[in-house]
């Protein structure tokens, strides 16, 4: 159950379902169209000809976009509108999703088939709508937790009281990464969660959670671990697409077709590291369930001999299969020792003859 073993076997389960990870891609750039295509209808229209936005190509120049905002921002007002129902919309189709992809991890050795992928979406998804409700709730306290006790404690619980604003810095160095590492733990009990209800086909979904979260604290370093690498992969990811942007940059169209070739890339595989993380917790579980529930097997260590018990008969009491012996010598006791090879017959004859 080593972790870093675990981590490249989600990744080898991700790339053997490469059908429903370009399944998933697919869905998610129509998704994406239906805001790009009419934010770049408005640029368009709106612009014209002009060549103030080309501005905005080497690098971002806050001026530049506020001019062209105060200009041209009535024209973005249904953008805006569009995109405050992409939001929930885009959420509700990851959570239904979900169900289709854990299913799916759990199916292997077999292969993808998109028929079970939907099915599973469908029957998963209010267990999975109410699991994110919870997530959402919890991760709400544990913000209001670190957030509220740093602001009564600091601060006595009042504004006045700040007296610069270097203050506030130096808190959110502190409890940003603290409640990064709470919320990242969260998650993972969440996708730990997800697992254990299609594995175990449950609609309880609070005595799941509380389950995953048990066995993710007595496991912490190995599951904290597989999960961390994602984090580590998809910085890593990022990392690399702005280094290669610096390189690239978006002088020209060619420029702007390589870049938005490479953009591609990376949300592909940006979406790839969240199925990777979800692999790797499908294996987590069943490592762990195979350690704390071994299978044992008996194997016969005699010349690979086996022993075979005789089934006995339905309806029949054990006086009746139990036969008189007379201990005379007759036909059947001769035909069992024919079978036996028994040359010596003498001690199954009569003495008195």
């Amino acid at each position: 159950m080593n972790p870093i073993t675990i981590f490249f076997r989600g990744i080898w389960d991700t790339f053997r379902l490469f059908r429903m990870w370009l399944l998933l891609f697919l869905l998610i750039f129509l998704l994406a169209m239906t805001v790009a295509l009419p934010f770049a209808d408005v640029f368009g229209t709106s612009i014209g000809k002009s060549l103030e936005i080309n501005k905005l190509l080497p690098q971002y120049d806050h001026t530049v976009w506020s001019d062209f905002m105060n200009a041209h921002g009535s024209s973005t007002t249904g953008i805006t509108s569009q995109v405050s129902w992409m939001i929930p919309a885009f959420l509700l189709l990851y959570i239904f999703l979900s169900g289709g992809i854990v299913r799916s991890f759990d199916a292997l050795p077999e292969r993808f088939s998109a028929r079970r992928f939907m099915s599973a979406c469908t029957y998963y998804f209010w267990r999975f709508f109410r699991l994110f409700a919870w997530l959402m709730l919890f991760q709400g306290i544990f913000a209001a937790l670190i957030y509220g006790s740093a602001f009564l404690i600091v601060l006595g619980g009042s504004w006045s009281n700040l007296r610069s604003e270097q203050t506030i810095i130096n808190m959110g160095r502190i409890l940003i990464p603290i409640h990064l590492l709470l919320a990242t733990f969260l998650a993972m009990v969440g996708d730990y969660t997800k697992v254990r209800m299609v594995k175990n086909d449950t609609y309880l979904v609070i005595r799941e959670f509380g389950r995953s979260l048990g066995m993710c604290l007595k496991y912490f370093f190995s599951t904290y671990l597989a999960y961390f690498l994602d984090i580590l992969l998809l910085v890593g990811l990022y990392a690399l697409y702005l280094f290669v942007a610096d390189k690239v940059g978006m002088a020209g169209k060619t420029a702007i077709i390589i870049m938005v070739a490479i953009q591609s890339l990376v949300m592909f595989f940006r979406l790839g590291t969240r199925l990777f993380a979800l692999g790797s917790a499908n294996r987590m579980y069943d490592g762990i369930q195979q350690k704390e529930n071994p299978i044992e097997v008996v194997e016969n260590t005699e010349s690979d001999s086996q022993n075979i018990i005789a089934p006995v008969p339905v309806g029949t009491n054990e006086e009746d299969l139990i036969e008189d012996d007379d201990d005379n010598f007759d036909e059947e006791d001769q035909q069992y020792n024919e079978r036996e090879h028994i040359t010596d017959w003498s001690p199954y004859r009569d003495e008195n003859k």
